[in-house]
Parts: C-alpha cells; structure tokens; sequence
C-alpha cells in the first residue's frame, strides 16, 4: 500500500504545484445565455450555503460535481462541491459546512433535475448519508453515447466538441484537500459545472429529435438504484480476475477472500488494496496457503495485515466452498477456430460502423465479449440467457442489427463529411 499510496500522492502533489504555478487562465465562454460567467462564489458560511440550497430549489435544475481523493480510504474523501445554474457557479467548502444534508436532500429530490457528467462517484456520498439513491439525473457523458459521440466522452472534448470552447488546464488529480486553492484549481473546479447546462441543452434537444428520450431516461435509472452504490461482488471478482477464467474452488476463494477484504476495508475505512492487494487474492485463489506466516512471506502481502487478520482469512479459505461462484464468461471454443474468429472481427467491426452511422456509440450499447457471445447464438439459432443485449433500448438495438444480419433488412453506407448508414425492408 505505502508504494502506491505514495506514487499517487506524489502525482497529486506535482499536479497541484502546477495548479499554483503562473499560467495564462483560459478565460470563461461568453455569449452564451445558458453559460454563467461571472467568478464562482466560494461557500463556507452556513447561512449562505442554505441560502444558495433555497435558490437551487427554485430552480429546479443545476450542474453537480465533487473533487475528492479515494486513493487513501474506503470511502472517498469529498475536498469540494461545486454546483452551478445558467446564473452562478459556486463552491462549496465541506470541511466548513459540516452538515450537507440540505444539499443532499435536493439532489435526492424527484422535482430538481442534476445534471453531472459521469457522476456515479458523486452521488455515492449522497445515497451513503440519506439512505436513499438520487431520483432525476441527466448524465451528459451517457447521453453524448446515446446520440453518437465517443464512450465515454471526456468534460472537456464534450464542451470543446459542442461549444466549440477549450477550457485549458486540467487537475483532476490535484491536492484537492489542500488549503487555500490556487486561483486555477477554482476554475479548473468552476468549470466542471459552469458548461453542463450548455451541453445538457444540447443533448436533450437531439435526443428528442432521435427519439431517444426514452433510452435516456432508462439509462439514467442505474442512478436511482441503490444496488448502484453497494458492494458488488460480481464486478469486484470479475475485476480481480480481469481476463483470467478460474476453476469452480478457485473462484470460490476469490470471492471469499474478496467479501472478506471488503468488510475488513469498510470497518477500517482503508483502500481494498491495502488490505489485500488484487494480484494476492487471485494467488490465495489459485494457490490457497494453511498458515499465517506462509501469509507474512507472500510477495505484496502487508505483513501487518497477515498477522492482524491471517486467522480469519484462512478460515474464509477454508469456508470457500460454501460460495456460489457467479457466473464467468466462457469463451466459446469455435472462437479459437480462424475463421470464425476472422468472421467475428467483422461482425464487431460491422457494428461499430453501423452504430456510428446511426448516431449511437457501439460501446455504450455493449463490449466486443457480450456482442460475440450474443453474435454466435443468432448465428447458431440458439438462445442466450441473461445478455444485456436482450433488455431495454439495447434489445431494440440489437434486433434491428440482427434484421440486418439474417437478411431481412438491408444497410447502406454513404459518405458526406461523416458515416451514414440506412437501413429498408427488403
């Protein structure tokens, strides 16, 4: 843990050395009535934060975003809140407000529209506080997949794709719980709201136009959900194992040791890594030891956590078998044949173009893995279980490309500054 705690906080500090540093400050977009341009108001008084809380009411939209730094706790720790409307943009001090309940509350409030731009992190400290999930969010990195742009599209090539502006300097990465923040940091954290109601104009209109309202909103529904901000243990193993397919026991004692790692984590509000680093729980899983201080001389395993919690490790070892192994994709074995993997290059790579001649990006839909085993079912007339491609606005997607594929439709291509496709009955 000390090394990689130690990397990021030096990258932090170098990145937050050059926010201090003299630099020519990319000066706010004007002309724009729905870009606020006046110097963002810095909030630390409690009476002016619920004063601004009353306003954002009334409004009934606004822009939210946080800085925060995860790497060295459990839960990430919020440096800054920045909220704006097409009048203001503000900043909100959490170490002075104590209490951002009020806040909170709005954002969880079914009548005030949030809008952010890949927000999931944001709103976890949101669903954590009241219990409950956010209810209206407009997530404008989604909504430019769902109308064609690159997924996932950057802030910045967002503003800069659609608003023709360049923001400048960039420091996510910056020692954000450092006080006072430079000049840059506070435009640098201003514009991560100051542009959302811009672009979020922008994409509601082509939505409508596409009629994709509807897929919008239903993508925007993960939000609400507060399985969206719990442990999940399917992601994390499937994370952990990244492209590697373990046995039935060796699963097993990755979850295991990985349900574990996360309740020690939780308590002890410390990263996952520094409990048991991911490259460790996959070696326990492969090759399980019986003693602690086989635990102490594993490489990368903290000697401190082996003798603090070995003996409750290896009893999840041992009760391993217990586990339901999730389910794990299998590559198909015809995949290894050359041919079929040559025609599987171009089914994907047909897709691609076809959902960019669509005004949609075909990594939001789905990933080449999902794609392929769903591909290779139609392709066979067999049925597929449980694939994101059989649900929601992704099933509709995937049977007009499957019209297509069996014949029933045909796709042309035209050029004119980009791809268009279009697709008749035949």
């Amino acid at each position: 843990m000390g090394n990689n705690t130690s990397h990021r906080r030096k990258h932090r500090q170098e990145s937050h050395n050059q926010s201090h540093a003299k630099a020519t400050i990319t000066p706010v977009l004007q002309g724009n009535p729905l870009v606020p341009t006046g110097e963002s108001q810095w909030i630390e008084d409690e009476s002016e934060f619920l004063k601004l809380c009353d306003a954002l009411k009334k409004n009934g939209i606004f822009a939210f975003d946080t800085e925060f730094i995860g790497e060295d706790s459990y839960y990430p720790f919020t440096c800054l809140i920045q909220v704006a409307t097409t009048k203001r943009v503000s900043l909100i001090d959490p170490f002075k407000i104590k209490d951002l309940s009020p806040l909170y509350s709005l954002i969880a409030d079914p009548d005030v529209i949030i809008l952010l731009h890949s927000g999931s992190q944001d709103l976890d400290p949101v669903a954590r506080l009241l219990g409950k999930p956010p209810t209206s969010i407009f997530d404008t990195q989604i909504a430019a997949g769902l109308i064609g742009y690159p997924w996932p599209l950057s802030l910045t090539k967002s503003i800069e794709a659609i608003l023709g502006h360049d923001v400048g300097g960039h420091f996510t990465f910056s020692e954000w719980d450092a006080r006072p923040l430079s000049n840059r940091q506070r435009i640098y954290a201003a514009d991560d709201v100051r542009y959302l109601s811009a672009t979020h104009d922008f994409f509601q209109t082509r939505l409508e136009e596409l009629g994709r309202t509807a897929w919008a909103t239903e993508e925007f529904s993960k939000f609400s959900s507060m399985d969206n901000y719990d442990f999940d243990l399917e992601t994390v193993v499937k994370r952990i194992c990244r492209n590697k397919n373990p046995r039935k026991k060796e699963l097993q004692r990755i979850q295991a040791i990985a349900m574990l790692r996360e309740e020690i984590a939780k308590k002890r509000n410390l990263p996952t890594r520094a409990i048991i680093p991911n490259e460790c729980v996959l070696s326990l899983g492969k090759k399980p030891v019986e003693t602690i201080s086989q635990l102490v001389s594993m490489r990368g395993f903290s000697k401190n956590m082996a003798n603090q919690y070995g003996k409750q490790i290896l009893d999840a070892i041992e009760q391993a078998y217990t586990q339901e192994p999730i389910p794990m994709r299998r590559p198909n074995p015809i995949e290894k044949d050359t041919k079929v993997r040559q025609e599987l290059d171009g089914a994907w790579a047909l897709f691609n173009a076809w959902c960019i001649g669509n005004n949609l990006s075909a990594s939001l839909v789905t990933s080449r893995p999902v794609f392929t085993d769903w591909y290779l079912a139609l392709r066979d007339g067999t049925m597929i279980q449980d694939s994101p491609l059989l649900v929601g606005w992704r099933s509709e997607i995937a049977h007009q490309f499957a019209e297509m594929i069996m014949g029933n439709h045909e796709l042309t291509f035209t050029f004119n500054e980009m791809i268009m496709a279009r697709s008749n009955s035949r």
